[in-house]
């Protein structure tokens, strides 16, 4: 080192302050590595919790080509209505002839609403029912639940449900209820319009349930082969309420009752509803206050009927909340060009949802 008087001191200092400098950075190199190592470790435990604590719900539709944009607005409002803990695994029962494009727009759907929290199968039933009872409105798509525990040997229960409904709220509340002994459906009360006409088959119903919304017992279905017996009833009558009517014949002592809360029928008033359960036998009735409770914020909206939400002659006034979630789907304009309707009349439509999202009014 040259020693030269004058700079000596200063060069000396600037050294230091180099050396102190490298020293600071390395530090502070460090004590950053920590926090991210301290950071990455935290964001590691929630999301093992957050795992852990994952809700897998198996749900399963069925769709034919009439049904490929109600579909799609009622999976969009699942989606939108899942809980951040909720992952729907879906199973879609299809026929043969389904149009291509369905599985594509599903996918799309998923994607945009549902990513990272929701997967789907599809499962194609070919001409399985071809000779069964079918309607207008109920094609033999409506019998396919009938085959979901030998289509899903490894799931143990199952929501099913048919696409014609809305949702308001996530469903694990109804996934995780648990069966009775000997339960196999558990669905909604209805009302049993041919009693007399069964009752002259010999067939006698107490307790009769909608198979619109079921909670399905796959398990025990597996374990007593009711698929066959179902399928074999199926085939040797003729069905007024199709595959409904064969769950409750098959089954009337292996069913159970579904609150009132998790879903309404659109086209019912609060008086009908009032009515048909007074009908109903003294051991099955609901309360008024769990009537009153499921008309103001039900689960879910099923548009059952031979009048759907999207038809042009639909004046019921419910049909607004169909229209909400159609419109907040990806194929808003589709929808409107299938079913014939301008822009301008749903917005106008939009304008009439109660704030108070009853569905009493």
């Amino acid at each position: 080192m040259e020693k030269k008087f004058y700079n000596g001191k200063l060069i000396k200092r600037h050294k230091r302050k180099k050396k102190l400098g490298v020293l600071k950075i390395n530090i502070f190199s460090l004590f950053s590595l920590i926090i991210r190592a301290i950071i990455m470790f935290f964001n590691l435990v929630i999301l093992t919790k957050r795992k852990s604590k994952t809700n897998y719900i198996h749900l399963a539709l069925n769709i034919d080509n009439k049904y490929i944009y109600p579909c799609l607005v009622y999976l969009t409002s699942l989606l939108l209505n899942r809980a951040y803990s909720t992952f729907y695994i879906f199973h879609i029962l299809t026929g043969k002839n389904i149009r291509n494009d369905i599985f594509q727009k599903v996918n799309e759907t998923i994607i945009r609403f549902g990513k990272y929290h929701s997967n789907v199968s599809f499962y194609n039933m070919g001409e399985q029912f071809k000779r069964a009872t079918s309607g207008t409105i109920i094609t033999t798509a409506a019998y396919y639940r009938i085959s979901l525990s030998s289509i899903l040997p490894n799931v143990d229960k199952i929501i099913y449900s048919d696409s014609d409904m809305i949702n308001f709220k996530d469903l694990s509340k109804l996934y995780n209820m648990q069966f009775k002994d000997g339960i196999y459906f558990i669905g909604p009360l209805d009302h049993l319009y041919h009693r007399k006409e069964l009752e002259k088959k010999k067939i006698y119903i107490d307790k009769y349930i909608n198979s619109g919304l079921l909670l399905m017992n796959l398990k025990a279905i597996r374990e007593n082969k009711i698929e066959n017996k179902l399928k074999d009833f199926i085939s040797n009558n003729f069905l007024n309420h199709h595959e409904q009517t064969a769950i409750n014949a098959i089954c009337n002592n292996n069913t159970q009752i579904l609150s009132y809360k998790y879903v309404i029928f659109w086209y019912d008033s609060f008086d009908l509803v009032i009515k048909i359960n007074n009908e109903q036998n003294e051991k099955y009735k609901y309360s008024m206050k769990e009537l009153e409770q499921g008309f103001k914020s039900p689960f879910l909206l099923h548009f059952c009927g031979y009048v759907k939400p999207w038809d042009k002659k639909s004046l019921n006034k419910r049909r607004v909340y169909w229209w909400y979630f159609a419109k907040k789907s990806l194929f808003y304009k589709e929808i409107l060009d299938t079913y014939e309707f301008k822009k301008e009349e749903i917005e106008e439509l939009l304008k009439n949802i109660p704030k108070n999202g009853s569905l009493l009014n």
